[in-house]
């Protein structure tokens, strides 16, 4: 009884309850210790998911065959689409080559030839949208060159609607059939856009009308696919561009080419001006100006007048 007396007038005395040494470390402190030791790898993980969205992000804008084979391996798996493509638009080409680049840089998982003239590709819907891309990138070139005016001179303009189905060419009229061959180019060209940007189950078609310039002729036609030999030989065997006629100049000569007919030597350059004299097929005039289409010339008499220049071509001895 002493002793818990004394035990309890020492602790009256102190009048605290001491706590055991243990128990005086707050819980608090050990949660921190464990949430620092998780901030390292929750950052690490936070770094992971950027960086894989940036890359989603950048290669949704840039469809290159790396970002491609990536994600047809880290992405679950698509159903693949088919493409049927006529040999016949890779005329002209190495299509081993092509075939080659399609499967190892193009992102196209197999290519098979369903016969001697048609092959078949399989892709995923993320390969077809940018084989499509490049398609129409390449179609769009082609346009643009040929309203250029370099590599189809002959060609005076280019029109077509916006789905690129029908497009209209006018053409010199002394170049029409070189006009046609670069119809055919064209042709080649929009009907394998075509096929990626039909819808499925649409035969994908395309018309090209080639008129020549002040002709009275019917315009040449082709269609996508059912001229599809007629273009193919064009393509093969180009006919041979005519020359270019030179326009008559101050100080050439030019020959009357009416025919049986006459021409008239009038005051002025139009037709309204007053006749003066009236000029055999096969007269030879010296040229000494130029207004448009009209021809100032002197006659073999020495009387000076102007002539339209559809009826005269440069004259050499």
């Amino acid at each position: 009884m002493d002793d818990f007396n004394e035990f309890h007038s020492k602790n009256e005395d102190n009048d605290v309850i001491k706590t055991p040494d243990y128990r005086k470390k707050p819980r608090s402190d050990r949660t921190a210790g464990e949430r620092k030791r998780w901030l390292i790898p929750l950052a690490f993980l936070m770094l992971i998911i950027v960086a894989i969205s940036i890359f989603l992000f950048v290669g949704s804008r840039r469809q290159t065959g790396l970002f491609l084979w990536l994600t047809d391996r880290f992405t679950p798996a698509e159903e693949e689409v088919q493409i049927i493509l006529p040999a016949a638009l890779f005329t002209g080409q190495d299509i081993d080559a092509i075939i080659a680049e399609a499967v190892e840089e193009k992102g196209v998982s197999e290519i098979n030839w369903l016969d001697k003239n048609t092959l078949s590709y399989a892709m995923s819907p993320g390969t077809k949208k940018m084989l499509q891309e490049e398609a129409v990138d390449n179609l769009e070139d082609k346009i643009a060159a040929i309203k250029d005016g370099q590599e189809f001179p002959y060609i005076l303009d280019l029109s077509h609607d916006s789905s690129f189905r029908e497009f209209y060419l006018v053409a010199k009229q002394e170049q029409a059939d070189s006009a046609l061959a670069s119809a055919a180019e064209l042709l080649i060209v929009a009907a394998y856009y075509q096929h990626f940007n039909a819808a499925e189950n649409e035969e994908p078609e395309v018309s090209i009308t080639v008129e020549a310039d002040e002709s009275g002729d019917p315009p040449e036609m082709l269609f996508y696919p059912t001229d599809i030999d007629q273009v193919v030989a064009l393509l093969e065997n180009p006919p041979e561009p005519a020359p270019e006629s030179k326009t008559p100049a101050a100080g050439d000569k030019v020959i009357v080419t009416t025919g049986p007919d006459n021409l008239n030597l009038r005051s002025g350059p139009e037709i309204t001006y007053l006749i003066i004299d009236i000029l055999n097929s096969g007269a030879v005039l010296d040229v000494i100006g130029t207004e448009g289409d009209w021809l100032e010339v002197i006659t073999p008499k020495g009387k000076e007048g102007w002539v339209h220049g559809n009826y005269v071509e440069l004259y050499t001895d």
